[in-house]
């Protein structure tokens, strides 16, 4: 009977030992768990880089949107994580002389890897810093008030040819926001890397300003 007490006192301990081991590890699981997200809103597009300009010529900017789709998943217990994100977004700039002219570029967006951290202000409110890598493509443009050798408003593919329009986008960028419990309001800056066309012997890059709204889920 003692031999019984005492492989029921060890079988006992063994029992809590297991289920603290379980506790530990659901509750790291737990902080360690993926936060999927969509964010959407409005984006200021630009081109870096054209320095002087012709007397009465001004650059400036078009206004687009963004949508991406993406997740962020911690790193450790800290407020350090790591994510990706997919979506379409726009590229773009005007062009004011006589008239204002403009180009708005549509295209495909990848970001591969985004570092960031978030700083807790309360149990709800959260600051968020990130800072990640993109690569995008142009699939489909408009044109405004620029005209071809005859006089017509270009088409997308002609402006395209036109100014050896490169489609093909990559770059960096940098944000700041603020999460209220799953609700995100967000800052992006990105700058391209690739030349997009060249103005007044001047090679651009995009330069673009987003601020989205975003849910997690």
């Amino acid at each position: 009977m003692k031999k019984f007490f005492i492989l029921m006192a060890a079988a006992m301990m063994a029992i809590g030992a297991s289920a603290q081991v379980v506790t530990s590890r659901t509750t790291f699981k737990s902080k360690s768990q993926t936060l999927w997200y969509v964010r959407a809103g409005m984006s200021i597009n630009n081109m870096a880089g054209m320095g002087d300009l012709p007397d009465g010529v001004s650059m400036g900017s078009k206004i687009g949107a963004d949508i991406d789709f993406g997740f962020q998943k911690n790193m450790g217990k800290s407020g350090l994580y790591w994510g990706m994100e997919l979506g379409v977004g726009s590229r773009g700039f005007s062009v004011k002389a006589d008239e204002t002219a403009g180009v708005l570029a549509w295209n495909v967006k990848y970001s591969p890897f985004t570092f960031g951290y978030k700083y807790s202000v309360t149990d709800d409110l959260k600051l968020d810093a990130h800072l990640g890598i993109y690569a995008s493509y142009d699939f489909t443009g408009s044109v405004k008030n620029i005209e071809d050798n005859h006089g017509y408003e270009m088409s997308w593919s002609d402006f395209k040819d036109a100014a050896s329009y490169e489609s093909f986008d990559a770059g960096m960028q940098v944000g700041i926001g603020a999460w209220w419990k799953k609700v995100n309001l967000d800052f992006t800056y990105q700058r391209g890397f690739v030349n997009a066309l060249s103005i007044n012997n001047k090679d651009l890059t995009s330069s673009n300003f987003m601020i989205r709204v975003g849910y997690a889920f």
